[in-house]
């Protein structure tokens, strides 16, 4: 195994950030709307639904944290993820055919990155390693092992 690593911990952040911001929205409507027009009782209860709204959304992108990893070998990419159900994507390295860097700017911001991998005989994006840390560096040594393997299964071709 090359190495094995997990999204940043910012993914729960980026996975939580559209419900916060609508509960957040709905939250400052009830709080700005006079009494007279919401009585007072149902805005507390809708307060307290979108929080606990926000809550259940945080913990399940936790879980969705815990159970996504990445794995490198000398071999094969991997990705794991899937709360409920689990979903394992593995491919060869000699299958992969292209990998592509994406730096969204909220990404950049916090020093992540995300790698999505296309392999042979599909027209589309397999797999993606979401919200890594040091993606340039990940990505670096993710072709080297791609030039490597490639260099393995064709001995006689020395440049790629």
């Amino acid at each position: 195994m090359l190495f094995a690593l997990k999204p940043s911990l910012w993914s729960i952040a980026f996975l939580s950030f559209r419900t916060v911001l609508i509960c957040s929205v709905i939250t400052g409507s009830v709080l700005l709307i006079p009494t007279t027009v919401l009585p007072g009782i149902y805005g507390r209860y809708i307060i307290q639904f979108c929080g606990a709204v926000v809550l259940a959304r945080i913990g399940f992108a936790f879980l969705q944290w815990v159970s996504r990893s990445y794995v490198l070998t000398s071999k094969r990419v991997i990705r794991i993820r899937g709360v409920f159900t689990i979903d394992i994507f593995q491919a060869a390295l000699v299958r992969i055919q292209n990998t592509f860097l994406i730096l969204s700017l909220p990404q950049r911001v916090f020093g992540l990155g995300s790698i999505s991998f296309t392999t042979a005989g599909t027209g589309s994006v397999e797999a993606i390693w979401r919200h890594i840390k040091k993606p340039l560096k990940i990505h670096h040594q993710l072709l080297q092992a791609l030039n490597q393997a490639a260099n393995q299964s064709h001995p006689d071709n020395t440049s790629l």
